[in-house]
């Protein structure tokens, strides 16, 4: 009789995880890596992170300083999660709703014509085809992280602590 949580057992009544070990940590590390990375580089220069975060027109004067602050520490806190393995499924659903609101955040832009830095990886000249590639970036970790956070929910053991 088939399990619940995805998993086959063996003979020994053992659980056999699927066969995604070999492509979940190279990606749980890479997604960890990549919001790592983008936190770091917003934490060394948080002017330039705000002046993107205002090219949006979507967050209230008063509220860009404490986005641009507050925003970096969490992406990096959950790169460091999905980089180290703790928590991995809970990481993965945290980047996976940032990413939604990234992409939120984009398409307005470009419905409204807007000429944004999305500020993703340091700041940069404002364009449509950089806004467009920031969307389709965006997209394809809403994909990844979706599938970890699915994969972690099956039980699979190379998630540590949830």
């Amino acid at each position: 009789m088939g399990r619940v949580d995805g998993c086959s057992e063996a003979e020994g009544g053992e659980p056999v995880t699927p066969p995604t070990g070999w492509i979940f940590f190279p990606l749980r590390i890479l997604l960890g890596g990549l919001f790592l990375y983008s936190g770091i580089l917003k934490i060394a220069s948080p002017l330039p992170f705000a002046d993107s975060i205002a090219s949006f027109q979507i967050v209230p004067p008063a509220v860009i300083g404490l986005v641009a602050l507050g925003l970096p520490p969490l992406e990096i806190i959950l790169g460091a999660m999905l980089v180290s393995g703790w928590r991995a499924r809970v990481a993965s659903l945290g980047v996976f709703v940032l990413s939604v609101v990234f992409c939120l955040a984009l398409s307005q832009a470009l419905v409204r014509g807007l000429q944004v830095d999305c500020g993703c990886f340091g700041s940069g000249q404002p364009s449509r085809l950089k806004t467009w590639g920031s969307l389709g970036r965006d997209i394809l970790i809403i994909a990844v992280s979706a599938w970890l956070y699915r994969v972690a929910s099956l039980g699979f053991r190379h998630d540590r602590g949830d």
